[in-house]
């Protein structure tokens, strides 16, 4: 089960970068063109830049070293 549970920490953190990529493409293009940005996608990049800086968090900061942490605590309290 923990498997699983890895890979699903990677496809939801995919699909958020992946997601703040593009929508600040977009975003960044309609602004360039000089044509006005609908308000929806303001607030859908500020809501992706919220979740973009957990998911770096995750992976890179205290998050990264306390899963490590827990792994090794689960290895110990197996071993006979």
């Amino acid at each position: 089960m923990q498997g699983l549970n890895d890979w699903g920490k990677v496809i939801v953190s995919s699909v958020v970068v992946i997601g703040f990529i593009t929508v600040t493409i977009i975003y960044m293009t309609r602004k360039l063109d000089g044509g006005a940005v609908p308000e929806i996608l303001s607030i859908l990049l500020g809501a992706l830049a919220t979740n973009f800086t957990a998911v770096v968090g995750y992976w890179i900061g205290s998050s990264a070293s306390s899963s490590s942490k827990d792994a090794t605590i689960q290895n110990m309290a197996s071993k006979p």
